[in-house]
């Protein structure tokens, strides 16, 4: 068996595939090694292990990289192939770093900006567990986020200096997953570093798996292009703070959908039901079932939504349901009104991205809005009837194309395009819909359509402008403003174009077989 397996990776190896196998052992090694750590092994059996794990992972994983892959890659020009390279090597380096203040935050040198207080002190778990545990504990107060900072709350939550801890902002369903990670530990140090392992390996996997059943060449340049997503700032920053996001809502919510394509229906129901209890914003995509007409994929999220709230009942009682909804917290969240204590501070009007927020951004830059929360609401308003429309739009073009025939790597690689420009659009219509982890949606969604445009100078020039304003931040209320405006566009325009069909001359059945070609890895 290992001279086999010796053969097959031997006949598979060379630069493009060797460098796809790095970027997955980049990433993978330093999760195995914080699973060790935190199981109390000696340093010198972690170091030895996880190079040893290294190395079993890249012999077996050169073989499994698709020939597309490599090929997509193989016949660009070589500064592109250069450049490919870079942020393969660039995240290698930034993640095994991180390893080492994910491991112990006091190591504030090694977060990703050390002199940013934001990164070092956010860490979205402790809110997690925190309102797992006041659940339990203290349920009366799930919502009061005064008792989550107050001298006495050590007393009920578990110590998580030197950062800050987190007030618990989500229904009470998704109180199911901390509550989860505390079966392995009530220790916030290694929960955390446990969350981190679980966090990258599965965005790992699923951006890739995603990639795979896409196939073809739109299924290669999404998995080319998928260490330039990473290395991004939203996605590097979501990483270390944690946020629950980008696991959930985007490859949680993809992989449903990828699942209802396969009649796997069961478990696609199961993962976009969860995402809904836990974030709510996702259920725009029942209404796309709807819309094409998909009752089993739709009644099985049903089912799991009532199956998720019973067992949310069973573990922690009424309470969080009752304050969730008799004491009104869920229309203090969709108003605004528990967000107007985030919103007082520039900095997150600033970082807000969401319609919502505009208002707010007016007053910075001098307009006399006076009370903002008025037009901020009626902006929402105006914002999710539009994307209500956009779905439905999108949902039958792509049914009547598939009733016409219409299949292949292309087919599925525009539904991917749609179910993220619409996942990123419905994120913003929270109150307080922040650039970092939100962001990340939009620049997986370019990364997926970048396989479905041809590869001309200006689509290049393009892509990289839009990518890049949306991949930066600076505290600039301009800057934000064209940020947020492009990334509406972005998603609303490319989720048209890609229902419609991206193929550049239509065969008459709409099937689109022929693949013009796609933008390399520049």
């Amino acid at each position: 068996m290992i001279a086999t397996v010796w053969s097959r990776f031997r006949g598979s190896l060379d630069y493009y595939s060797a460098m796809f196998a790095v970027f997955a052992v980049g990433v993978l090694a330093p999760v195995v090694m914080i699973v060790l750590a935190i199981a109390g092994a000696p340093n010198i059996l972690v170091a030895v292990l996880g190079i040893a794990f290294a190395a079993v992972l890249f012999v077996i994983g050169v073989p499994l990289v698709p020939a597309e892959w490599r090929e997509v890659v193989r016949t660009k020009k070589i500064w592109v192939r250069v450049l490919w390279s870079v942020p393969i090597v660039l995240v290698v380096a930034i993640l095994a770093r991180l390893t080492q203040f994910i491991l112990d935050a006091h190591n504030t040198d090694a977060s990703l900006s050390p002199d940013d207080d934001f990164l070092v002190k956010k860490t979205h778990l402790s809110g997690y567990i925190s309102g797992a545990l006041m659940a339990e504990h203290d349920p009366g107060n799930l919502y009061n986020r005064h008792r989550y900072d107050s001298p006495d709350a050590d007393s009920v939550l578990p110590g998580v200096a030197p950062q800050d801890r987190d007030a618990y902002l989500y229904p009470p369903p998704f109180l199911l997953l901390p509550r989860l990670l505390l079966l392995f530990s009530h220790d916030f140090a290694t929960l955390r570093a446990l969350w981190y392992s679980l966090y990258v390996a599965v965005v790992l996997i699923g951006m890739l798996a995603i990639a795979r059943w896409i196939g073809g060449r739109q299924g290669a340049v999404l998995a080319a292009l998928t260490p330039v997503v990473w290395i991004s700032l939203p996605t590097l920053a979501t990483l270390q703070i944690g946020n629950i996001h980008v696991l959930v809502l985007y490859i949680g919510v993809v992989g449903a959908m990828v699942l209802f394509e396969l009649r796997r229906n069961l478990l696609g129901g199961a993962a976009l039901a969860f995402a809904i209890v836990a974030k709510v914003s996702p259920a725009i995509l029942v209404v796309y079932l709807l819309a094409q007409r998909r009752w089993k994929p739709a009644l099985w999220t049903g089912a799991w939504c009532g199956i998720y709230s019973a067992a949310t009942y069973l573990v922690f009682g009424w309470e969080p349901w009752r304050q969730f909804l008799a004491d009104g917290t869920w229309k203090r969240l969709a108003s605004g009104e528990f967000h107007q204590w985030v919103l007082e501070q520039r900095s997150n009007q600033l970082v807000n991205y969401s319609p919502f927020g505009l208002p707010y951004k007016a007053n910075i830059m001098g307009w006399d809005i006076g009370d903002p929360t008025g037009p901020a609401r009626l902006i929402t308003n105006v914002y999710t009837l539009l994307l209500v429309v956009l779905v439905a739009v999108t949902a039958l073009r792509l049914r009547r194309r598939v009733d016409a025939g219409a299949t292949g790597a292309r087919l599925r690689a525009e539904q991917v395009v749609v179910w993220l420009a619409v996942l990123t659009l419905a994120s913003f219509r929270a109150p307080f819909g922040p650039w970092v982890y939100i962001t990340v949606g939009a620049l997986w969604m370019l990364a997926a359509y970048a396989g479905l445009m041809r590869a001309t100078a200006r689509n290049i020039a393009a892509v990289t402008v839009v990518w890049l304003i949306l991949a930066l931040y600076t505290e600039n209320v301009y800057f934000t403003l064209v940020a947020q405006f492009l990334m509406y566009l972005a998603c609303f325009a490319l989720a048209l174009r890609a229902a419609n069909g991206t193929e550049p001359a239509e065969t008459p059945s709409g099937a689109g077989q022929s693949e013009p070609e796609p933008i390399g890895a520049a």
